[in-house]
């Protein structure tokens, strides 16, 4: 037995006050709903009225409004979009620690430093590339599409205090640094990562929209 129109309305405002307007997740949900209800008013021979109760019943921990340590307490969402961004992103996550935490331990174990590195030539380089990271981070913070939501687009927001890390960054670098360490070296390749990671996420969250052909 197939919704009717006005039935799959019904459904979409449902989905409308869970704050379900994830545009790869959308879908998904729409159609479970939709054929979880159809399938229950032909076996167990209910009306919609009942069945959508029902489905609701079974939905409404899933799409509860939520928030996660890994993402930061202040970014909100329905739980089943946080499950979703935490599969996507884990991955992403350990290999941030890990470009802080690898150049970092290596080169304090050796106890490498360069005393008043701003004389030497390379680190032109470091500053040139600290600025294209900062300056690519903020073109993607603003230039992205805030209109509609994805899960990748989740991500981007709870990512983009990235943006301070990155003004942490210019400032240990465009200061007159006294030691290069592995301190400011693992800060340094942590930042590049964090704007590889937020290009990725990018893209993601472009493909997501052109996918489901919304301009």
């Amino acid at each position: 037995m197939e919704l009717t129109k006005e039935e799959i309305q019904k459904v979409e405002h449902y989905l409308n006050i869970k704050h379900i307007t994830y545009i790869d997740l959308r879908v998904e949900v729409l159609d479970h709903i939709v054929s979880e209800i159809e399938d229950a008013m032909r076996k167990e021979k209910i009306t919609f009225h009942y069945a959508f109760a029902t489905a609701k019943q079974k939905w409404n921990p899933q799409l509860k409004e939520t928030t996660s340590m890994f993402f930061g307490l202040g970014f909100s969402a329905p739980k089943i979009v946080i499950q979703k961004a935490k599969k996507v992103y884990w991955k992403q996550y350990v290999f941030l620690l890990a470009s802080y935490f690898i150049p970092f331990l290596l080169l304090t174990h050796f106890n490498f430093t360069i005393e008043n590195p701003t004389e030497y030539s390379f680190f032109t380089l470091f500053k040139g590339v600290v600025i294209f990271s900062f300056l690519a981070f903020i073109y993607m913070l603003v230039f992205r599409n805030y209109k509609i939501e994805t899960t990748y687009g989740f991500i981007l927001k709870a990512q983009s205090l990235g943006a301070f890390t990155g003004l942490i960054v210019l400032a240990v670098f465009f200061t007159r640094l006294k030691e290069l360490n592995g301190i400011n070296i693992g800060m340094l390749c942590s930042y590049i990562y964090m704007t590889i990671s937020y290009f990725h996420f990018y893209k993601k969250h472009q493909e997501a929209i052109k996918k489901y052909k919304i301009s």
